[in-house]
Parts: structure tokens; C-alpha cells; sequence
């Protein structure tokens, strides 16, 4: 009789039945979920803004569960700073059409955003930003799904692009904040009436969500966040863990430069090797399991030397698009960065036996890698891989 390894037997279990997420830990180098070592993941749109709870509903259940997947990669809590950079996009042709958008803070003008609709008053919080976002976490924790939440990203202020989507940008809001018009670093991680006002959307956040189980990965992809912002939000993070204890786990995500800065630090449980190798992540020598940058060698040193969980929480290399002719696709292969068919295996199979935590494949919808609610051959790969009867060689 072939011998069934445990954490497999738990991952048949949760493709049959998923369990309710009610606590979230650490043994050795997995992710447990209520108290038992799991392997996390999960292939889905970037996005969660827009969709009401029933399309949540339909989601999880079309594009998920029935998977396996238990593990989310969204914009939940992330200071939204795409509608810009969205419509640039459509004008270009490259995005089909405009998203909805949702802020934390009231939009009472006058004048409007850069994008359209009244400016912030950074002074006044949207109760109901906040309502939904715990509903949808709880709706999330109900099916067996453990949500990652963000808060800030230096990738959301580092170009005219993404800055002019971001509330705090001086034409977005009425609030007089002396940030500058074309880029916001450094003076976003510097300025005393900015650090007030994301102190206060912090507190406002992590007091939204303290009854809900989530990965809490603040600082997104950090490259150029400087030291000193991210020890203040650390710390700050480290007290309310204090009184989440069993909801909330921290995971840093950044280049090889951040982790070295941060990683041991106590509030830190878990480490994301996204952006590891000096922000690259689509190019295929950080995405194929072997090679001196690959999945592999990458994670095997992450925890070599800070003896944290590892995991790479965001794989599009070698997504297969539903239309070829995308100006996103590949155009020798029709596939994102030219990968093979078998690039979604082929990381599950690395990361899983390099003792990683979990991984995440972004599908984005909205620019053709694949259709609105319909399963493909990723998804398959993904059930596949998690029904194994054996660990993968």
C-alpha cells in the first residue's frame, strides 16, 4: 500500500471539504491552519474590489474550492493606487475596460480626482470600506480560504503612473498634505502629515479585522521602503498582534536587500521571496525551479538564512492566455514570459519540496490570461498537484 504523506492527506481532505479557517500558526516551515501544517494555494485576479459577496460567493465556489485552493492574494486593505494607471491602460488597448475602485475615505470634493469623482477628505474614514472588508474576510475564512491583506507598497508611489491613482496624491484629496505632483519617494515615507494619516487608516484597518484569520503582508513588494518606515510599522503591528494572537501571521515580502534588514525581526513569522532578486519576478530565470536565481536555490537560501517559512506568493510565468494575440502574451508562445505548459507544475513541485509555505498564481481576468469564471488548465494542474497520493518528485 503506498504510503500517504500527512500534509497530503490533509490537502485531500480540504479538496473534499473545506474546512472554516478559525486559527493560523507556525510549525516548522508550513502554515498551520487550525493547528494542522498546510500547504498554501491559490490562482485568482488580483483584484477583490467591485465584486458584491454573492459574486465572491460564485467564485470561490466555481474557481477555488472545488480546486483545492485555500489561499487568496488580493487588494484587500491595499491603499488603491491603480484607477490612473488603469485607464491610461484601456486608452492604450491593453485593458479592456475600467474597474471599480473601493477607498477607505469619504469622497466629499469639491473638485474631482485625477480619475474621475469627488476628492478624499483624508479627515473622515468610510465606515462601510471597512464593514465590507471584514465581511468579505469572514466570507473567505467560512470557505477554507486564508486571505493576505496588505496596507502600503512602494511600487503604488514610485512612478506618475500609479501616484496619480493614490488618494494622497495633492490633486486627489482636500487635505493639503505637501507631497509633490509627479512621484511621491521618499517624501511618502517621510512626511509627518502623511505618516498621521496612514497611522490613523492602520489602526482604523487592523481594529476592522481583529475576529477574521489573515496573512498580514504590509509592505507589498518593498524594494525602496526605507528602514525606519517599515521598523515603525512593524512595531506598531507587533502590539495589536499581542491580542490577535492565533488570527494573524506577518509575512515580509522584498528584495534581498529588506530581508536582510528585516527579516529576523519578532513581529516577522513569515518571508515572501516575490521581488527577492533586486524586484525582478516575471523574468523566467527567477520563476523556473532550477538555476542559480531559480525557485529552488531562492528559497533554499531564504531559509538557510533567516530560518523562516518561505514562500512566493505571486507566479504569473508562463500563464497561458486565452487569447494569444494579447499584447500581454508572448507572442512566439502565447504565454506570459514565454513559459512552458508545465511552468504551473513545475513551481508547485519546487516550492512544495523545497519545504515552502505556499504559492500563489495571479490570473488576471481583466487582461485576457484566461476567462471570467471559467477554470483552466492551471487550475487543473493546481487540484491535480494537491490530490497527489504521494508527495511530488
Amino acid at each position: 500500500m503506498t504510503k500517504i504523506a500527512p500534509v497530503i492527506l490533509l490537502l485531500l481532505a480540504r479538496i473534499a471539504l473545506p474546512e472554516p479557517v478559525t486559527a493560523l500558526g507556525v510549525k516548522g516551515g508550513r502554515v498551520t491552519v487550525n493547528g494542522r501544517p498546510t500547504f498554501l494555494v491559490g490562482q485568482m485576479t488580483a483584484r477583490a474590489s467591485g465584486y458584491s459577496d454573492a459574486e465572491i460567493v460564485k467564485i470561490l465556489d466555481t474557481m477555488m474550492t472545488p480546486y483545492g485552493m485555500n489561499l487568496w492574494v488580493g487588494d484587500f486593505g491595499i491603499i488603491d493606487w491603480g484607477a490612473w494607471n488603469e485607464r491610461v491602460n484601456v486608452q492604450r488597448g491593453v485593458e479592456k475596460d475600467v474597474s471599480v475602485h473601493e477607498y477607505p475615505w469619504r469622497r466629499t470634493g469639491p473638485g474631482e480626482t485625477l480619475f474621475g469623482g469627488p476628492r478624499f477628505d483624508l479627515d473622515q474614514l468610510d465606515d462601510d470600506y471597512f464593514q465590507r472588508l471584514h465581511e468579505r474576510l469572514r466570507l473567505l475564512n467560512g470557505k477554507g480560504i486564508v486571505p493576505v491583506v496588505g496596507i502600503f507598497s512602494d511600487h503604488a508611489v514610485n512612478h506618475p503612473l500609479h501616484w496619480r491613482g493614490h488618494p494622497f496624491h495633492p490633486a486627489n484629496n482636500v487635505n493639503d498634505l505637501g507631497l509633490p505632483d509627479r512621484k511621491a519617494i521618499p517624501e511618502y515615507f517621510e512626511n509627518p502629515k502623511a505618516l498621521a494619516y496612514q497611522e490613523t487608516y492602520v489602526y482604523a484597518l487592523l481594529n476592522a479585522l481583529r475576529d477574521v484569520c489573515y496573512i498580514l503582508r504590509p509592505f507589498g513588494e518593498a524594494e525602496r521602503t526605507p528602514g525606519p518606515y517599515i521598523e515603525r510599522w512593524l512595531r506598531l503591528i507587533e502590539q495589536y498582534k499581542e491580542s490577535s494572537s492565533g488570527r494573524i501571521l506577518v509575512c515580509l515580502s522584498g528584495s534581498s536587500q529588506v530581508l536582510e534588514r528585516h527579516a529576523a525581526d519578532s513581529a516577522v513569522d513569515l518571508l515572501d521571496v516575490y521581488c527577492y532578486h533586486d524586484g525582478q519576478y516575471d523574468s523566467p530565470e527567477v520563476n523556473v525551479p532550477g538555476g542559480e536565481k531559480g525557485l529552488r536555490a531562492t528559497l533554499r537560501e531564504v531559509r538557510a538564512r533567516y530560518g523562516k517559512p518561505v514562500g512566493k506568493l505571486y507566479h504569473k510565468y508562463g500563464y497561458p492566455y486565452a487569447n494569444p494575440a494579447s499584447p500581454w502574451a508572448d507572442p512566439k508562445t502565447g504565454t506570459d514570459g514565454g513559459g512552458p505548459p508545465t511552468a504551473a507544475r513545475d513551481a508547485l513541485r519546487a516550492i512544495y519540496r523545497e519545504g515552502g509555505f505556499g504559492c500563489f498564481f495571479k490570473m488576471a481576468w481583466r487582461r485576457d490570461r484566461g476567462q471570467y469564471l471559467q477554470p483552466d488548465a492551471w487550475s487543473t494542474e493546481i487540484r491535480d498537484f494537491l490530490s497527489s497520493t504521494e508527495a511530488p518528485e
